[in-house]
């Protein structure tokens, strides 16, 4: 099985350096730019997907759509961003503004667990578990799947396949592709290191050098 999970290109949110969690924001300009050569890169490498999901908001629905405009793309609620409470929607400004103690309190410790209403990391690992368990044991080894998601839960995504509880700091730019070969048929559950796959792109953004 062949399973891509690449992040939403630029949104606006990103380009006004907003903390987007749950919000609504919709492509910037270069972010149309980034799908449109992402779209570009698989027809050239003639890929045809056998499915292809996404979380529900339209940053990575739009990106989905614009990458592989001839297909149907399935949401799944799971893939959604981290909600992360009273920050979500701000930029970093409004929030020293309007939460000087726990903005001077983030600062220091970078702990999300610090802001109000966020979601925590057991729920984020589950709904991980739960979309990769279905990913790969509700299809079959030829298949073929991408998915486009977001940073926060993405880095959830990946340890899961990697049979890992550490969530490891990784830059997760706009539209980087993660692709691997899972052995479906053998595949163990999460939180197992027994599971066989092959790590084929980390990171990758070539495709935006076109």
């Amino acid at each position: 099985m062949k399973l891509i999970i690449i992040r939403h290109a630029q949104s606006i949110g990103n380009l006004e350096g907003r903390w987007q969690g749950h919000k609504e924001f919709s492509l910037s300009e270069k972010g149309i730019q980034q799908a449109k050569k992402l779209h570009n890169s698989f027809v050239t490498n003639n890929f045809c997907p056998d499915y292809i999901y996404s979380s529900p908001l339209s940053r990575t629905l739009l990106t989905a759509e614009i990458s592989f405009p001839d297909n149907r793309i399935i949401k799944i609620p799971d893939l959604i961003e981290r909600d992360i409470g009273v920050f979500s929607g701000k930029t970093s400004s409004e929030i020293k503004e309007q939460f000087p103690e726990l903005a001077e309190q983030f600062s220091k410790h970078q702990d999300l667990s610090l802001i109000p209403e966020t979601e925590n990391q057991y729920d984020l690992r589950k709904r991980a578990s739960n979309v990769i368990n279905f990913l790969i044991k509700g299809h079959n080894q030829s298949d073929n799947i991408v998915v486009f998601s977001h940073g926060g839960i993405m880095r959830y995504l990946i340890a899961v396949i990697l049979g890992t509880n550490r969530i490891w700091k990784v830059k997760i730019s706009n539209t980087s592709i993660f692709e691997f070969e899972i052995d479906s048929d053998n595949w163990m559950g999460s939180n197992n290191f027994s599971n066989n796959f092959e790590i084929i792109r980390f990171s990758d953004l070539k495709h935006l050098d076109v």
